[in-house]
């Protein structure tokens, strides 16, 4: 009837397929039908750095607010985005220096002293940040940002 090979091996895919679907792949932020608080993420008793973000009401910027940052040594952060079919983006370090948190703003275009250009049309923007852990430890988290 059935072969014991050919069960194995279906066997086999089907787990493989129902793990695949439950691990998520990319995290979601800043959803246009949901507005995020822009609240800090509290690190707890964990060992890592908390990350929230907040569009600004304009959309032409946001504000990642950095938290548990006594738990890094350093935290990378970068934003990427298409702008009229053009790679734009924006990074940054930030060296703790006994600080528990921070922020930063990251524009959609570009800003001289208090005069800032912001581009239009901005398409598959990408917030990645890296953090160096205290610890030896390096976590990389990736965001889709929506507009």
């Amino acid at each position: 009837m059935f072969n014991l090979k050919k069960v194995v091996l279906l066997l086999f895919i089907f787990t493989a397929f129902f793990v695949a679907l439950s691990e998520p792949s990319e995290a979601k932020l800043l959803p246009q039908a949901k507005k995020l608080s822009g609240a800090k993420i509290p690190a707890g008793k964990s060992s890592t750095v908390g990350i929230s973000a907040k569009l600004r009401k304009d959309r032409k910027a946001i504000t990642v607010y950095f938290s548990g940052l006594q738990n890094a040594a350093s935290v990378a952060y970068s934003l990427s985005y298409e702008t009229n079919g053009k790679a734009e983006g924006i990074a940054g370090t930030i060296k703790p220096q006994g600080k528990s948190y921070d922020s930063r703003e990251l524009t959609f275009g570009t800003c001289s002293g208090r005069v800032c250009t912001y581009h239009a049309n901005i398409q598959n923007a990408v917030l990645q940040v890296t953090s160096a852990l205290s610890s030896g430890k390096t976590l990389n988290r990736k965001f889709r940002v929506r507009i």
